[in-house]
């Protein structure tokens, strides 16, 4: 692997570090790095099955990645020891030891394939360190008789919570080293997005120096220590949460990953039910976990190496006892699966599968794969203090690039035609006849979807209706949803008062796309929330556009444009105009309904657009939008809903435009109107050309 290292005379090791170059490593902590728990690591991988897409990373083990972030604590505690002294307060040797053993063996309980592992075993590697730096192992005795017995203790539980966790104690500032081992922006953290990226084969955007540079304490009302970022440092923070999402997005949770951990679980499933495979000579470690898969001995544990499982893999993938086995053990077949793009359940495809093969047993297939990924980007109970001269904040109220409890989530969905042949039992040749109509039921399910909302237009000319008329139109709705299945959970009502933006040759209404400003009041409290709302091309659907939201601290809104020119929006938005040009006030009932699990929101909306360029000319109407809640695959019940609704009012009209198109579209239909009404009334002669709503709007604001 990586790791490579030389002892020099005073037993310090000199580790050649592909990252930081030269890293030395002092006594006693070179003695830990030695024990054989820790070499150990140099054969497991820091990236699971990342490694499958991204080859660099079969270089970048535990142990380096270990040894990397004992150095960023070493850097860290450097900047503490020269804050401290301005509080006449010396760090103490008790104080760093114990926070750089933590972050020296925050690792050591890793398996092979590091967090892969861990979804075969249900065990956390911060459980299972804990067990390794408490049980009768060689670590535990060199720690041991270095720091003694009650030092080991505390470093198990800066790792994770131990049963007298408690009973040792943190006092305040040791709270702060403990926020250095596992925080929101921890030594750990650091090093494994500067390692990782590198060996993905990208260069870092992360200023190591500078996060180091802002890194401050104060004492606080309490009289307590509290570590926080000083503001200067605000921009390498944002550097490492883009990066960290970047990561998660691309490489940790991308399809091929998430993949790989999903068919190294099926594999130790298979073989753990599999007798006619016990024959095979593999090696001890794997038919542990298959037939133990929480390791229950620690000794099997610290057996157990990545190489050992690929050796495996090999054996089994050349094995003919088991063609779904060997099949599944060569992972280079993980190109045969296909992503289906779009939210469809794996119900459906089984239907499908069925009316092409007739009536076949799918209940347990593997060539069907649903997998939902899930990851919290920052964690509100854990605050990252940014100091803003006399002011402490949140990192969530100095940044816009990431909200408090922001998720990353997403659910994948893949089918593989080759495992199904191998399940159904068919040759080759016989399964070629069936391969059109398998290429036609993927391109089906991988087409673009029309909606992920649908909007009816009721009446164009609602202001002609009466209260009572709506009032039968909503219970008839209503009264359709729920005979089909669907019960209220909630109604509640408000009102919406939104002013809409644009260049001066209307670029943005051109392309699709709108810039809204809504101020909201909430009790005593008002806010002003900037939305833009933009396709990638003009007339695309909703779920290909960029959408972007931001709490604005006062009217202007120049650095909101900044981040949608950022987001790759093609439009001048320098050429933005101080003054809205449409204003849309909407009363909406919102009623949501659950059938099975799956929420909708259905909304009627009375809407009343104001053209302040066009003489302030108004025009009212009303819409229905009906939109799934939560998850994706949620999605696919607007097509009954669409069938149940089309099918009963006929009168409905879909509306594919946006609120900002539709209340311009409206005014200029009107603008024209009254045109030639007064032309008739003068007897005068109008080019329309020239003198359209659009033509006269655009001139205006060309003004």
């Amino acid at each position: 692997m990586a790791f490579i290292y030389n002892k020099d005379k005073d037993n310090s090791l000199i580790v050649e570090d592909p990252i930081y170059g030269k890293i030395v490593v002092p006594y006693p902590f070179s003695e830990i790095v030695l024990t054989k728990e820790m070499q150990r690591l140099s054969d497991i991988s820091q990236n699971g099955f990342s490694q499958l897409e991204f080859k660099g990373l079969e270089n970048n083990d535990r142990l380096s990645h270990s040894v990397g972030a004992f150095y960023v604590m070493s850097l860290f505690l450097r900047r503490l020891e020269e804050i401290l002294k301005n509080f006449n307060i010396e760090l103490s040797k008790d104080d760093k030891d114990i926070a750089l053993c933590s972050m020296l063996l925050h690792d050591i309980g890793h398996g092979p394939f590091s967090h892969s592992l861990e979804l075969v075993t249900n065990y956390s590697h911060e459980k299972r360190t804990t067990d390794i730096l408490l049980g009768d192992t060689e670590v535990n005795k060199v720690i041991t008789s270095f720091f003694g017995k009650q030092k080991v203790k505390k470093i198990a539980s800066f790792i994770a919570e131990i049963n007298d966790s408690q009973e040792l104690g943190k006092d305040s500032f040791t709270k702060i080293l403990d926020n250095l081992v596992s925080y929101q922006l921890d030594a750990d953290r650091i090093d494994y997005l500067i390692r990782d990226v590198h060996y993905v084969g990208i260069a870092s955007a992360i200023d190591l120096k500078r996060i180091i540079s802002s890194v401050n304490v104060v004492v606080n009302n309490n009289q307590e220590y509290e570590l926080l970022i000083d503001r200067k440092g605000l921009a390498s923070i944002e550097n490492v949460l883009l990066q960290r999402y970047q990561m998660y997005r691309d490489v940790y949770l991308s399809p091929i990953s998430v993949l790989g951990d999903y068919i190294f679980k099926k594999i130790i499933e298979r073989y753990g039910n599999s007798m006619n495979l016990h024959s095979i000579p593999i090696s001890s470690s794997f038919k542990i976990l298959a037939t133990d898969p929480r390791i229950t001995d620690l000794n099997n544990f610290l057996k157990m190496k990545d190489e050992e499982f690929k050796n495996s893999f090999k054996l089994l993938s050349s094995s003919n006892l088991d063609p779904i086995m060997s099949y599944l053990c060569n992972f280079n077949n993980i190109e045969d699966y296909i992503l289906i793009k779009n939210d469809v359940s794996t119900e459906k495809i089984k239907t499908k599968l069925r009316e092409i093969f007739g009536e076949i047993n799918l209940d347990n297939t593997l060539s069907i794969i649903s997998i939902r990924t899930k990851t919290k980007l920052y964690n509100k109970e854990q605050k990252l203090n940014i100091q803003n001269g006399n002011r402490i904040l949140d990192l969530t109220e100095c940044t816009n690039l990431i909200r408090p409890q922001e998720i990353l989530e997403d659910i994948y969905i893949f089918f593989n035609p080759e495992l199904l042949r191998l399940e159904l039992g068919l040759s080759i040749i016989e399964f070629k006849g069936y391969e059109s109509e398998i290429r036609k039921m993927v391109e089906e399910l991988n087409k673009k979807p029309e909606e992920f909302e649908l909007k009816y237009i009721i009446d164009e000319n609602a202001d002609e209706k009466n209260s009572k008329d709506q009032q039968t139109l909503f219970n008839q709705i209503i009264s359709i949803f729920t005979s089909n299945g669907f019960r209220v959970i909630s109604v509640t009502e408000k009102q919406n008062n939104d002013e809409y933006y644009d260049t001066r040759n209307l670029d943005l209404y051109k392309n699709g796309g709108s810039l809204r400003i809504r101020k909201i009041e909430q009790k005593d409290k008002k806010k002003i929330k900037a939305t833009c709302k933009m396709p990638q091309k003009k007339g695309e659907v909703y779920s290909s556009r960029t959408e972007i939201e931001e709490t604005l601290l006062d009217d202007s809104f120049e650095t909101f444009m900044q981040k949608m020119i950022n987001s790759g929006v093609t439009v001048n938005f320098n050429d933005i105009l101080k003054f809205p040009i449409l204003n849309s006030h909407t009363k909406r009932k919102d009623v949501v309904l659950d059938k099975n699990g799956v929420q909708v929101c259905l909304s009627f909306d009375n809407s009343l657009y104001t053209n302040h360029v066009l003489n302030e000319i108004s025009v009212t109407d009303r819409m229905i939008e009906i939109e799934a809640i939560g998850e994706l695959n949620n999605r696919i019940i607007l097509n009954e809903i669409h069938d149940f609704i089309a099918s009963t009012f006929r009168n409905l009209k879909i509306n594919k435009q946006s609120k900002y198109e539709r209340g311009i579209n409206r005014t200029l239909q009107l603008q024209n109107y009254l045109g030639q009404q007064f032309a008739k009334e003068q007897s005068l002669t109008i080019n329309s050309d020239s003198n359209s709503g659009l033509a006269v709007l655009i001139k205006k604001l060309q003004k």
